[in-house]
């Protein structure tokens, strides 16, 4: 198998109904959340070593069975994916950046700072470690960086120009968030399906999953609404 589809756009920009999305149009999506429900945990080992050494990274290993890529593994290393699967179409997905912020400070920023620091021989340590690492080029840890609202809209519009810049249009396809059907299948030549695009993992749906049940000590105290 080799990576057909890479999505670029930063994860809570509907990386996971994208992927659904492409699972439902017969390819298999690689989503960060599959790590969690690997019984091997091969797949977050594979994605942490990556990041440690990417000159010497085994894309072909790392997305072993899968044929399309999102989430932030994706969007962090698709210059990777792109030189080592150069036919592969890329998707960018995006949504207004006051939305996808206040979405990433309701979940994301909120589980990584409830999340206990992992020892070396947990399961979960390189999952864990990963997204430390990867997300937001690590600037979810840092309190100043990340709060600072104009420093992550520059980071997120850069990212966003980068992308559109260095992948040919004819190869990119912009998909913003809540569009539907319509585009991404004519981008990628498959018949429109039945069922409606798929709505998952909002914000609501993130918050009972991943952070509910954690202790609250020391998070800042933010406006939490669906976003």
């Amino acid at each position: 198998m080799v990576i057909e589809v890479i999505g670029a756009g930063l994860g809570r920009t509907g990386t996971s109904s994208f992927c659904e999305a492409l699972d439902i149009l017969g390819y298999k999506c690689h989503h960060m959340k599959r790590c969690l429900t690997d019984p091997t945990n091969q797949s977050s080992k594979r994605f942490y070593n990556a990041f440690l050494d990417k000159s010497n990274a085994n894309w072909d290993e790392v997305y072993e069975g899968y044929t399309a890529a999102a989430d932030w593994t994706a969007a962090h290393f698709y210059k990777d994916l792109l030189a080592r699967y150069p036919d592969a179409k890329v998707v960018l997905t995006e949504r207004p950046f006051e939305d996808w912020y206040k979405s990433m400070k309701n979940t994301i920023y909120i589980a990584i700072r409830k999340g206990e620091k992992l020892q070396l021989d947990h399961p979960h340590y390189e999952f864990r470690e990963l997204n430390r690492k990867i997300i937001l080029d690590g600037y979810i840890e840092d309190d100043e960086k990340f709060l600072d609202e104009e420093f992550v809209r520059n980071y997120y519009e850069d990212h966003i120009k980068q992308v559109k810049e260095m992948v040919p249009a004819d190869r990119l396809y912009c998909l913003k968030l809540g569009e539907g059907w319509e585009g991404l299948c004519k981008f990628l030549g498959k018949d429109i399906p039945e069922e409606p695009y798929p709505n998952v993992n909002s914000t609501a749906h993130f918050q009972k999953r991943f952070i509910s049940n954690k202790p609250t000590d020391s998070v800042p105290e933010l406006n939490v609404r669906d976003a």
